[in-house]
């Protein structure tokens, strides 16, 4: 069992872990090797900082990026990456259908969370994780095999079943946006309000609006952003709109590793019932929510 708070403070594997990431980040912002070195030099400078001050891991890794991505002047170095893996969703996401399809009521519900967990695996910043773009639907036969090693998913079929109301779903990566599909349109046949949030701009390979245009999700739920150019959603860096978001909704859906990080202290601030969902790839913030590396993920945060 684990306490109220969730916490993820900075230990020895963060480094390792942000310099992994950066090995694909520099390479796609400048080819030359010079610029690279001094990237990297800067990369160290900053994280000894950072142990120094004791900076969480998202806040270290967050402004890191961020000066990183000034000083080169590039926009959004994954594009490609994230047009790649929106295609790879795409050529898997009927197929899936097809096997979701085959169930009803609360094991579809169950078949469309492992769906969505399944598109969590595209993972671009996490040093413990490479994902296969072409096994999404042998993932995904995996992941109900498995089942969720984290069970809160009776606790959140009975609150969608019980009620309804505004619901808040805390989008992640370009590509995993295309196999939560299936669980908004639940979502929605529930009775369910869904406000769909993605990042106001891309840190790595997260999803924005641009990743959902002509997608179904358009018409499945209202778009909205963070405001924040972040990993996750750090309370210091979204919006007052994002923050009033949370503020009127009646439950919360969030999605990957970055917000187990960031969403609790918004959560300890609103009180919303929050449900998170994942596959847990990096073995930290695995132990912080009690769970091991691999696990799938549907947790429960009760109201306050």
């Amino acid at each position: 069992m684990m306490s109220d708070d969730i916490e993820v403070p900075l230990i020895p594997d963060c480094s390792a872990c942000i310099i992994s990431s950066l090995k694909t980040l520099i390479p796609l912002l400048t080819q030359d090797k010079e610029k690279q070195y001094s990237l990297f030099n800067l990369a160290y400078e900053r994280i000894s900082e950072g142990y120094a001050k004791n900076l969480t891991p998202i806040l270290l890794s967050v402004t890191l990026y961020q000066e990183i991505y000034e000083r080169e002047g590039i926009e959004n170095p994954y594009k490609e990456i994230k047009q790649r893996s929106k295609d790879a969703a795409l050529r898997a996401l009927p197929i899936i259908e097809k096997k979701i399809d085959q169930f009803q009521d609360r094991e579809r519900f169950q078949a469309c969370l492992a769906a969505s967990i399944d598109g969590n695996i595209i993972d671009f910043n996490s040093v413990e994780n490479s994902p296969d773009l072409d096994l999404l639907v042998e993932v995904f036969d995996e992941i109900q095999r498995e089942g969720f090693a984290l069970d809160d998913s009776e606790h959140l079929w009975e609150s969608l079943k019980s009620q309804t109301g505004k619901l808040l779903f805390l989008a992640d990566n370009a590509g995993e946006v295309i196999l939560d599909i299936p669980l908004l349109r639940m979502l929605k046949e529930l009775g369910w309000e869904i406000t769909f949030v993605v990042k106001g701009r891309a840190m790595i390979n997260d999803a924005t609006i641009e990743d959902i245009q002509n997608t179904e999700i358009e018409q499945l739920v209202t778009i909205a952003d963070s405001g924040a150019w972040a990993h996750g959603v750090p309370i210091q860096f979204v919006s007052n709109e994002f923050l009033s978001l949370v503020k009127h909704s009646d439950l919360i859906i969030s999605k990957g590793q970055a917000n187990i990080e960031t969403v609790p202290e918004i959560q300890q601030m609103t009180g919303i019932e929050t449900y998170y969902i994942t596959k847990a790839k990096c073995s930290h913030i695995s132990q912080a929510i009690g769970a091991k590396r691999g696990d799938n993920v549907v947790l429960r945060r009760p109201a306050l």
